[in-house]
């Protein structure tokens, strides 16, 4: 019996897999970091304001502070009923006081918008994350433009 051969064009064919990125301004860094220091030993939280493109980047460039939001040491959170409707609306920020800048189960299931950015402390450009829904990795870039 003959073997069918592979046809090693078909491998240049394959799609790319998607990659999407975060883009943050320098400024919305820096509000994240700030915001993050005033409210240690408790999380803090923001919304981030920005839009995304088909490409899959994610721009963010403004952070607006929940309405009627609360803090303590594990945990932070808003209602979302009292938020305006507003699609430029593209996700959260919020600090972790401990050492882990990674989303937990309670993270997850509270998910809201496309992107969630993470940091953790000592609260600096190094310990900023972004994740997805599932909690994976998404590249993150600081722009100064």
């Amino acid at each position: 019996m003959k073997k069918k051969s592979k046809n090693k064009g078909a491998d240049s064919k394959e799609k790319e897999k998607f990659q999407r990125n975060v883009i943050l301004t320098r400024q919305v860094a820096d509000g994240i970091i700030t915001y993050s220091k005033t409210y240690h030993p408790n999380e803090g939280i923001l919304i981030l304001h920005g839009k995304s493109k088909r490409s899959g980047e994610i721009r963010i460039d403004g952070l607006v502070v929940p309405p009627f939001s609360s803090h303590g040491p594990y945990y932070s959170g808003f209602p979302t009923n009292e938020l305006p409707m507003d699609l430029s609306y593209i996700g959260t920020a919020h600090s972790h006081p401990g050492g882990s800048n990674r989303p937990s189960l309670e993270d997850l299931n509270h998910f809201f918008g496309l992107v969630s950015i993470i940091i953790n402390f000592p609260y600096d450009y190094k310990t900023i994350a972004a994740y997805d829904r599932n909690g994976n990795s998404i590249n993150l870039i600081i722009d100064d433009s």
